[in-house]
């Protein structure tokens, strides 16, 4: 196995695939850990639990370290972590989304798609409640942001929120 640090993102390598990544951004002595990735039919291998140590071994050369995914929230809960980090206001809607998703899921699904500065887009998918008004689930996220505007796409809707 082999890690390597990338433009916006540490990868680990097996066999010379890459089976996990960690995407980052970085700015003025500051890193952000972003999201945890994991190839598909590479899953339950422990692959981003290594990738994840390592991206943390080298953001510890950065002044800050700020956490915007669960996972790796998750990780340091598990394995601690030496250097303090900070968590986003990101995460927490990311956190959001997986709650929302234990509770409505299969009847309605939420994917964090990705984030512009403070504006995040959520895909809802599902079969939704009939009784319950659509635009009820995308007010669910709403504690973490506001929802600015939505669009309806072939399977649901795509929802653009602002980060409070």
């Amino acid at each position: 196995m082999e890690f390597k640090v990338e433009d916006d993102r540490i990868s680990l390598y097996a066999d010379s695939k890459r089976v996990s990544w960690v995407l980052y951004r970085k700015h003025s002595g500051e890193i952000e850990l972003l999201a945890t990735f994991t190839a598909k039919g590479e899953e339950g291998k422990g692959y981003a639990s290594k990738v994840v140590g390592e991206a943390l071994n080298y953001a510890r050369g950065f002044e800050k370290i700020k956490v915007s995914c669960p996972y790796i929230k998750s990780w340091i809960e598990k394995h601690g972590f030496d250097r303090d980090v900070e968590y986003t206001k990101l995460l927490e809607f990311k956190e959001a989304v997986e709650k929302f998703n234990r509770f409505h899921s299969p009847e309605a699904v939420a994917e964090f798609m990705k984030e512009e500065g403070e504006v995040v887009y959520v895909r809802f998918t599902g079969p939704f409640c009939v009784s319950c008004g659509v635009y009820d689930y995308f007010e669910d996220l709403t504690q973490d942001a506001e929802v600015l505007d939505y669009e309806e796409v072939e399977d649901g809707f795509i929802v653009r929120y602002r980060l409070l």
